[in-house]
Order: C-alpha cells, then structure tokens, then sequence
C-alpha cells in the first residue's frame, strides 16, 4: 500500500500551491477579458449592467475545464524544475527515493485533480453554462423591450410590427394588456390578449412572444372581411436562433442527455468533457520527463516544449471533436485516438530504454518471420 511520507507531503503542498497560484492567474486573465466584453456589451445597451458580474462568474466556471489541465501541467513543470535547479531531486535520489516513487506522487495529484475537473466538465460546467445562457437570453429580452413603455406604442421591423402593453412586469419580460399589428404584403394581423410574455425556446433558440387568453383578427384584403380567433396560448416568433446561438446552447445541455441524443455533435461534446480529465492525468504525467534538466539549464527550461506539447495535443483534440461532430471519422475512434498517442509519447519519455528493447524484439522477430 502506497503511503505518503513527509516528503511526499511537501511536494504535494508544493504542487497545490503552484496550481493554485495559476489557476488564479489565468482566471484573472481570462475573467478580465470577458468581464471587459460584457462591459462593451452593457455600454451598447444589449445586456443589464447588473448581471455582468454573474455572467463574468458562470463563464469562469466553464473556463475552468480548460484551465485546470494547463494548470496542472505548468505546476508540475514549475516544481519539479525548481527542485531539480535547487538539487533537491539530487538529494531525494541519494536518500533512497526512487523515480518512480516520485512519479506516484504526481500522478497521486493529477488522479485527484482529474476527478475535480471531470466533477466540472460533466456536471457543473453545463450547469453553470446553462444558467449564464438562461441570464443572458433574458437580459437579451429585457433589452429588446427596454424601448417599450408601457402605455406607449412602438415601432419594429421597420414599422411592419406596432406593440402597445398596458403595462410591465418588473423584469421587462412581462406584459400586461398587450396589443400587436402586423403587417403583411397580403393581409394584416391584430393580436390582443390579457397577458404576453417574451421566452427562449430551450431546443432551437428561437425567440418568441407567447401570448395568453386573446384574440386573432386576421384582415386579408378589402372584400374578403375578417377572421377572428380565440386562442388561450399563442406563441409569436419574435427572434430565429442562429448557427453559433445553438453551438452555445449545446453546450449548456447535460452530459447524460447528449449521450441519449446520440447525434453526433452530441457525442463528440460527450468526448470532449469526457477528454477533460483524461488530458489532466496525460499532461501531469508528461510533465515529469519533461522537467529533467541537463546540467546548467535554468528551472524554466522545460516550459518551452512543455507549452508546444501543450498547444499541439489541445488543437489535435479540437480537430478530432470537429471531425466527429462532420462525420469526417467514426465515433468509436473520436477523440481516443488523441489521447493513445499522448499516453505513447509519455511512455516512451518516463520509460525510453524497456520500450526501446520491446521494439528491437519485435524488430528481430519481423525479420525472423520474413525469412
């Protein structure tokens, strides 16, 4: 049974620190930029100054899926480089600590931060995107009826739309009383019911106006007359969901959902949380074999390949989910086949010579074979 000795401890204290101190940075960094983009959005009027704080807050939570693995694998490049600098690793080595004792701690540490990002990839990253899309599309709302007063008509699409409400409920998405004339080439239409409401459609994205116990008159030409309606609910569709609206809408539904959907953007979302905390371990084992430092390298010497590495396997991951989502590969093979070649480049950095050998096997038993 693996147990942790005082070392083990420092070096995990170690670890936490450096991940933490990160993460905060890139939070930081990231939470800046979209706080910032939110801001201009406010200033142009199309979303509430008072939910830019919570927007910034749900879309750091989402963020944190991808930030976590860098963290972790920058932590792990960071201490073990400082040690290895300062010939701690030297003394560790002297006092009976093997390398591979030393790799079950940091792999003790990517396992643990695996399942913390796997907890935000499957479950509470979709939560809180789905609550920030849900904000956002009624401060989108609110925003599209800030010009409606109550008691006032208003214009829209051009003047083919006039609306009038009695009154608003307070989020603005409300409407009590409501009057509406649209006009078409071919005929008019007057809607007027006791209650409105503006809503988001959850599947499509589009935008309607639902309406409560009202009236339709429709007016199709001078000589034809009118026909009237009764309806309890009516739904007007006010605003159609786009291409990107529903790439970002995808990513708010839950893990077993898109898994019961099974089209295959929904499995190649699947792969992708699934992947997150795969990349995690992958990154954090990689890590060690690539903070070994040749005499008279600096501590930050390994951080170059270690980000290359880094920006290859994420765009090699992004391009694999985009084939799956366009059918260009199958779903079986989908983004694993990312992540086997990872796992074989590290193994083959943690264990060059027993690969190594295997391969020259195999090399004398082809050659065999062929005779």
């Amino acid at each position: 049974m693996f147990k942790f000795r005082i070392v083990d401890r420092y070096i995990l204290k170690e670890l936490s620190l450096n991940v933490t101190a990160i993460t905060l940075v890139l939070l930081l960094i990231f939470g800046g930029i979209r706080f910032i983009r939110f801001l201009g959005q406010a200033t142009e009027g199309k979303v509430p100054g008072e939910t830019i704080l919570a927007l910034s807050t749900y879309e750091a939570i989402g963020a944190l899926v991808l930030l976590l693995p860098l963290a972790a694998f920058l932590a792990v490049i960071l201490v073990l480089g400082r040690m290895a600098n300062d010939s701690e690793i030297v003394v560790l080595f002297a006092c009976g600590i093997s390398r591979g004792h030393l790799l079950r701690v940091v792999l003790a540490f990517g396992l643990v931060l695996a399942i913390g990002v796997g907890c935000i990839s499957l479950y509470l990253g979709p939560l809180a995107s789905a609550e920030g899309y849900r904000l956002k599309q009624e401060a989108i709302l609110a925003a599209e009826t800030s010009g409606l007063v109550a008691g006032n008509f208003k214009k829209t699409k051009g003047g083919q739309w006039v609306f009038y409400a009695e009154s608003l409920t307070e989020d603005r998405l409300g409407m009590r009383n409501v009057f509406i004339q649209v006009r078409e080439p071919t005929q008019k239409i007057l809607f007027r019911s006791s209650r409105g409401r503006l809503q988001t459609d959850g599947i499509t994205g589009d935008k309607h106006l639902i309406l409560e116990e009202g009236y339709r008159y429709d007016l199709v030409g001078n000589d034809v007359g009118i026909r009237i309606s009764r309806f309890e609910r009516h739904g007007i569709l006010v605003k159609k969901g786009g291409a990107q609206e529903f790439r970002i809408r995808h990513k708010t539904l839950p893990t077993l959902t898109l898994w019961e959907m099974g089209a295959p953007k929904d499995i190649a979302e699947v792969q992708w949380r699934v992947s997150m905390p795969i990349a995690t371990l992958l990154l954090v084992m990689l890590a060690v074999p690539l903070a070994r430092l040749e005499p008279r390298q600096g501590r930050y010497a390994g951080l170059v390949p270690a980000v290359l590495v880094y920006v290859i396997y994420s765009n090699m991951l992004g391009i694999s989910r985009n084939w799956v989502e366009h059918e260009v590969i199958p779903a079986s093979l989908g983004l694993w086949w990312v992540h086997g070649q990872m796992l074989l480049v590290v193994l083959v950095l943690l264990w060059p010579q027993p690969l190594w050998r295997v391969l020259h096997q195999l090399r004398r038993l082809l050659a065999w074979v062929k005779r």
